[in-house]
């Protein structure tokens, strides 16, 4: 299991000059990363994932929605209809469903798009460089304390493992 360090820099020159010491400390280059403004690799945009998240939340419970007008309104055979209304109760089980899960889809993409990538997001956009290591446990402070020494303002490892209190 590998963590992942991050590390903002002002200048890129500065970041280059960390990914060489990383590399000097026996890090692989394979498992090093440099994003800067305007690299669509870098950084992902969070406007896909809200988008992503409302259009599959409004679809999936506009399909459940008009599943159950069916049903309530008596269009499944040997079903007894307990809503009147014919085609009106499908259509607005439908439309309230889909409003619900576009709502509920919003909120669920925002909640697991990863912890601090707006902040990250932000600053590269505002003209810093992100650095990224993926590190083995062991080597997540060496790799943080050289980015530090390099000239990182910010350098912090994500998706720690959790590791309990003694």
């Amino acid at each position: 299991m590998t963590t992942t360090v991050l590390a903002l820099f002002r200048e890129r020159r500065d970041a280059d000059a960390a990914i060489r010491a990383l590399r000097s400390a026996g890090f692989d280059a394979a498992r090093l990363g440099i994003g800067q403004p305007g690299d669509p690799r870098g950084v992902p945009h969070h406007g896909r994932v809200a988008l992503t998240g409302v259009l599959a939340g409004a679809i999936g419970c506009a399909v459940i929605g008009v599943l159950l007008g069916l049903v309530a309104g008596g269009f499944v055979p040997m079903v007894p209809r307990t809503l009147p209304g014919g085609w009106l109760v499908p259509l607005m089980l439908g439309l309230a469903c889909a409003g619900t899960g576009a709502v509920a889809g919003l909120l669920m993409s925002q909640s697991i798009a990863d912890r601090g990538a707006y902040y990250y997001d932000d600053e590269v956009r505002a003209g810093r460089t992100l650095v990224r290591v993926d590190a083995d446990p062991a080597e997540v402070e060496t790799a943080r304390r050289i980015l530090l020494e390099e000239g990182a303002f910010d350098a912090a490892p994500i998706d720690a493992p959790i590791r309990k209190a003694s």
